[in-house]
């Protein structure tokens, strides 16, 4: 059976895959599309076998996003969770950033080019794996490695809210094709803007025709 699961921040897709595994008591579980820790949203979850074999199936669908970006702070890993490595201190309520991220002209003049097939690169702190090694294991050991462009696809990408804090925020809607990066795409048009940006909340909402409605909580799946 498939599972639709509302995957809680602070939680790995591994947990909510052991915890699963664990409540239905079937061994083979597996997860269509890993959410980082911070983000929340929908998790399909393959139980048995029969379903398990599907899983590419539902991996290469597509994909909602919800991504609230904080222009003027980078971390490591483009996320809440990482270590601060750039802050760009002329951000302010009355910067150029934030006064063009109001103007309707960033619709146009920026988030336009990055829609349709780009190339784009994984982040260093991700599960895309090198030799079989995930490159966040890699990154954290501090060892050289090469990261190279994907080709994904991004459909539409919707300016759902400003807000105009000490840092200016954004909240964005995406809907995306497999292996698409929503911490890169927040990194590359932070870039675009000549400045720095990382992804505070990122929220799952949809992959292929299962959405954030039909998802269950792991407190509801678990009692």
């Amino acid at each position: 059976m498939w599972l639709i699961i509302d995957k809680p921040v602070g939680f790995s897709s591994f947990q909510v895959v052991a915890a699963v595994r664990k409540k239905t008591g079937v061994k083979k579980v597996g997860h269509a599309g890993t959410l980082d820790p911070f983000a929340s949203g929908v998790l399909v979850v393959a139980v048995g076998r029969e379903f398990t074999r599907l899983i590419d199936t539902v991996q290469s669908a597509e994909k909602e996003y919800l991504v609230r970006l904080v222009f003027g702070i980078e971390t490591e890993t483009f996320d809440p969770e990482g270590k601060i490595t750039a802050i760009d201190t002329k951000i302010s309520t009355n910067s150029d950033v934030a006064q063009f991220i109001n103007d309707p002209s960033f619709q146009d003049r920026i988030l336009h080019e990055f829609i349709g097939n780009i190339n784009q690169f994984p982040p260093r702190f991700s599960a895309k794996k090198i030799n079989g090694v995930p490159m966040y294991s890699l990154a954290r050991a501090q060892k050289d490695f090469e990261v190279k462009p994907n080709r994904v696809t991004i459909s539409e990408l919707r300016i759902v809210r400003v807000r105009n804090t000490s840092f200016p925020s954004l909240d964005l809607y995406v809907r995306c094709g497999k292996g698409t990066y929503i911490r890169s795409l927040v990194r590359d048009l932070a870039r675009k803007l000549n400045t720095v940006a990382f992804a505070q909340l990122l929220v799952r909402t949809r992959v292929g025709n299962y959405r954030i409605g039909d998802a269950i909580t792991l407190e509801q799946l678990c009692g």
